[in-house]
């Protein structure tokens, strides 16, 4: 009699993610010296790849990546940052990440909430990648 049990299926690479959206961070980030010194809002969306099986079968927060420690770590790199440039920003922001969860594939787009640049109103964003999960 043939075995019916079928082995677990592999993971599917890059398919599995935890998305963070609409994280808003104050922050003193911005070429002209008002923006360092008085502060604006961010607003940032994180995507982390990561094989999510292992937690969901099991329900054990170990097995996946606590959200909760990076959205803490990111607030608290907010509170002390300051530099120039959107690219800088998520630069640091990218570091923080893989001091939490080492080499994970991620997505981030970080944007400035209010650039001041007369007549625009609209958002102005990077996207930035590291690790890119692998294509399917």
């Amino acid at each position: 009699m043939a075995d019916r049990t079928s082995p677990e299926p592999a993971p599917l690479p890059g398919r599995e993610a935890i998305h963070l959206q609409g994280l808003r961070l104050w922050a003193h980030v911005g070429v002209l010296e008002q923006e360092r010194e008085l502060g604006q809002w961010f607003e940032l969306s994180l995507s982390l790849w990561h094989d999510l099986g292992p937690a969901g079968r099991s329900d054990q927060l170990e097995l996946s990546l606590d959200y909760s420690l990076v959205i803490q770590a990111l607030q608290q790199q907010a509170r002390t940052i300051r530099c120039l440039t959107l690219e800088h920003y998520s630069e640091r922001m990218m570091e923080c990440v893989e001091g939490l969860y080492g080499p994970v594939s991620q997505r981030l787009v970080l944007g400035k909430c209010a650039a001041p640049v007369p007549g625009f109103s609209g958002l102005v964003q990077v996207e930035r990648w590291r690790h890119a999960p692998p294509s399917s």
